[in-house]
C-alpha cells in the first residue's frame, strides 16, 4: 500500500491546473465563442489592430509625415507605458525608454504612436481592389480574378497579409436560410441572441451588398500579421483559437482564426448562435459565406455594422490544394500525395487539406493539429482542414489533452489521438527531435505520445502513472 501511496503522490506533481491564458475578458470570450450575433460585433475583442489604422498609417508615411495617436491604455500619466520592445529599430525607441524610465513625461509619453500603426503592410491598389462591387461584370471574371486582391511580404519573423476580402472565383447572390427567410437559426431565436430580427434576406433596403436575389461580397481591407513559424512548445499551449496576442499576431477580423492562401479569413466553426454551420444548415459554396446586410447601421457604439463580407468556415474546396487532390488521376491529381497548404493559422502553423502521404488520413490531436511531415517532406506541427467539424482547428495546439478547457459553450474539439501529443504514424522520429530542438528538446519528454514509429513511447512523467494503476491493480 505504502508503494501504491507513494506512486500516486508521484502521479500529483506532475498534473495541474490549468487556465486559460488570453487577455480577452470572459464574457469576450463567451460571445464570441458561443457566436452570440447580439449588439456587438462577434470576436470584435480579439480584433488586436483597428480595421483602417494599416492603411492611414501608410498614407501617413508616404505623404512623409508619421501618424501619431495617443493609445487607448495611455491617456494619462498613470496609465501603463507601452513594452518598449515593440519600437526598437524605430525613431520612437528612445523616447519610450525615456519615458518608461521617467525621465520624460506629459505629451512626448502619451502621444507615442500605437505599436499596429508601425506596421508595415503591403500595400493594394485602392482603385483595383477596392472601388469595386461584385454586380459590374468586369470583376465577375477570372480575367480579373473576380475581383480578389491578396499582398504578402515576409521579414525575419513574421509574414504580413493585406487582404480585400474578394474571393477568387464566382460565388452567387446568398440567403443563410432561405430567400425571403431571415438570418438567425431557431437556436438563436430561442436564447435571445438575434440581433437580425428585422432583416429578410432578399429584401430591397438591405444597403450596400444586396439585391433581390440575396446579399453579395463588399470589398473591404483587413491586415495580418502572423510568425513564420509557430512555437509548438510554447508554454502556455493549447489557447484560445481566436487569440492573436499571446503568438505574437496582430488582425484587424477579431473572428478570424486564419486566413486563407488566397487572403479570404478562416473563422470559427460557429456562425449562427451556439452551433456549428453544419447543424445550422446552411450551404455554403466553397466553404464560405458572406456576414449579414449591416451597411445601413451607423458605425457607433458596439452595434454591429458593414456590408456583407465574405469569409470561410468549412474547407474551400474549390481552393488549388483541395481540387489537386480531388480532379482524378487521368487529369494530374495527387490523391495519394500530402496535401497542399492552404492557408495559415494566427499561430503561425500551417492548415493543409485533407490528406496525409499515401492518402492516408492525418491521426491529429483535440485542436486538429498533429507533427508529422507536410508536402515538402519537412516534419512540422501543423493543422488540417477536414470535412467535419472542428472543420479547421478548435483551439491552438498542440492540444496536450487540455483542449476542452479552451472551450466555452459548445465543445468543437476534435476526439484525438487518445495521447497527449499526437505524431502522425511512420514519421521519421529524428526529423521530429530536430524540429523540436528548435524550441525545446526536452519538450516532448513530458508528454505521452501515440505510437508513430511501431512502438508506443512512455514518457519518463507517464511511467509512474501507469506503474501506479498497475501496482494498485496488483494489490
Amino acid at each position: 500500500m505504502g508503494w501504491t501511496l507513494l506512486l500516486v503522490v508521484a502521479v500529483g506533481t506532475v498534473s495541474s491546473e490549468y487556465s486559460l491564458d488570453t487577455d480577452i475578458p470572459r464574457e469576450a470570450v463567451d460571445r464570441c465563442h458561443r457566436g452570440w450575433r447580439d449588439h456587438r460585433p462577434k470576436c470584435g475583442e480579439y480584433a488586436n489592430m483597428e480595421r483602417g489604422a494599416a492603411r492611414e498609417a501608410r498614407e501617413a508615411r508616404e505623404a512623409g509625415r508619421v501618424r501619431r495617436q495617443v493609445p487607448q491604455d495611455q491617456t494619462g500619466d498613470d496609465k501603463p507605458k507601452p513594452d518598449c520592445t515593440v519600437y526598437k529599430d524605430t525613431e520612437y525607441y528612445d523616447t519610450c525608454t525615456a519615458c518608461e524610465a521617467g525621465t520624460k513625461t506629459g505629451d512626448e509619453c502619451k502621444k507615442l504612436p500605437k505599436p499596429e500603426d508601425l506596421i508595415d503592410y503591403p500595400d493594394i491598389d485602392k482603385a483595383k481592389c477596392l472601388d469595386i462591387s461584385w454586380g459590374t461584370g468586369r470583376e465577375n471574371t477570372a480575367d480579373n480574378n473576380f475581383g480578389n486582391c491578396m499582398a504578402m511580404k515576409t521579414d525575419s519573423t513574421h509574414r504580413y497579409i493585406t487582404s480585400n476580402n474578394v474571393p477568387d472565383f464566382y460565388v452567387n447572390p446568398y440567403c443563410p436560410i432561405g430567400l425571403g427567410k431571415g438570418y438567425c437559426v431557431q437556436q438563436e431565436i430561442d436564447a435571445g441572441t438575434c440581433f437580425f430580427t428585422g432583416l429578410t434576406c432578399g429584401a430591397t433596403n438591405n444597403g450596400p451588398g444586396t439585391n433581390d436575389y440575396g446579399d453579395f461580397w463588399v470589398p473591404q481591407e483587413d491586415n495580418y500579421k502572423i510568425k513564420l513559424e509557430g512555437d509548438p512548445t510554447q508554454s502556455d499551449r493549447p489557447g484560445d483559437m481566436y487569440d492573436a496576442k499571446k503568438v505574437g499576431a496582430a488582425k484587424t477580423n477579431g473572428a478570424a482564426q486564419g486566413v486563407a492562401i488566397n487572403g479570404i479569413a478562416i473563422q470559427g466553426p460557429n456562425d449562427a448562435g451556439d452551433v456549428s454551420i453544419d447543424e445550422a444548415g446552411f450551404q455554403l459554396a466553397c466553404g464560405g459565406h458572406v456576414t449579414p446586410p449591416l451597411g445601413n447601421n451607423e458605425t457607433t457604439g458596439n452595434v454591429p455594422s458593414g456590408p456583407p463580407k465574405y469569409h470561410f468556415h468549412k474547407s474551400p474546396e474549390c481552393l488549388s490544394p483541395f481540387t489537386d487532390a480531388s480532379k482524378g488521376l487521368a487529369a494530374g491529381g495527387e490523391p495519394y500525395k500530402h496535401a497542399k497548404l492552404m492557408g495559415w493559422a494566427i499561430d503561425g502553423f500551417g492548415i493543409y487539406a485533407y490528406q496525409e502521404e499515401g492518402g492516408k488520413t492525418p491521426v491529429v490531436d483535440e485542436c486538429g493539429g498533429h507533427f508529422g511531415p507536410v508536402d515538402t517532406g519537412e516534419v512540422k506541427y501543423h493543422y488540417h482542414s477536414r470535412a467535419i467539424v472542428p472543420y479547421h482547428m478548435a483551439c491552438q495546439g498542440p492540444a496536450l489533452g487540455q483542449c476542452n478547457k479552451t472551450q466555452s459553450g459548445t465543445n468543437y474539439c476534435h476526439p484525438g489521438c487518445g495521447y497527449q501529443v499526437c505524431v502522425q504514424p511512420g514519421t521519421d522520429e529524428k526529423k521530429l527531435k530536430e524540429y523540436l530542438a528548435k524550441f525545446n528538446d526536452t519538450w516532448l519528454d513530458k508528454y505521452t505520445v501515440n505510437p508513430y514509429n511501431g512502438v508506443s513511447r512512455m514518457t519518463f512523467w507517464a511511467f509512474p502513472i501507469t506503474l501506479a494503476i498497475a501496482l494498485h491493480i496488483a494489490m
